[in-house]
């Protein structure tokens, strides 16, 4: 992200593999799946080969793995003391971006597992009618404090903005 002038790095990062957890566990199960068919037939006397079960659930996990890191790698979040910014992607990049200045409301959402693992999800409203200028950033390692540095940026801005509308009259 190229920077304005003035403007520095607050935070950066990526969400955090606690959460990508859940999908882990959905995954795991969706592969365990297959398995547990195979074994139950064996268990009726059917003939079933495991072999082929156990090959899929090894797959499986492996493929469920495989997609959470690269959700997570190729997901940026950026805040600074100017703008938030979403960067997303692999070959095809989409960004997207807000003036901390335009932020309206912040609302910090956890589900129960979220807040044993410290993790959530914090969206943001910005000063538009434009549904599309609502963006979040999910997944992030303890999103009450993460809350609290935003706000204190665009307080800042704010004051920065006032003293020089002041000292320009």
């Amino acid at each position: 992200m190229d920077m304005l002038p003035g403007e520095t790095t607050i935070w950066e990062g990526h969400p955090t593999w606690r959460a990508s957890l859940s999908f882990h566990a959905k995954g795991f199960l969706l592969s365990l799946a297959p398995l547990v068919v195979v074994l139950l037939a064996r268990w009726a006397s059917v003939d079933i080969s495991v072999m082929w079960a156990v090959l899929i659930f090894i797959v499986g996990v492996a493929l469920t793995v495989a997609a959470s890191w690269v959700m997570r790698y190729f997901t940026q979040y950026t805040i600074t003391t100017r703008r938030l910014q979403i960067r997303r992607g692999i070959l095809s990049k989409t960004e997207t971006s807000a003036n901390v200045d335009r932020i309206q409301n912040i609302t910090v959402f956890q589900s129960p597992l979220d807040r044993i693992l410290k993790v959530g999800q914090i969206d943001f409203d910005t000063a538009s009618d434009d549904q599309s200028d609502r963006f979040s950033f999910s997944g992030v390692d303890g999103p009450q404090a993460l809350r609290e540095q935003i706000v204190r940026a665009r307080d800042d801005n704010q004051r920065a903005d006032q003293q020089n509308g002041q000292s320009g009259l």
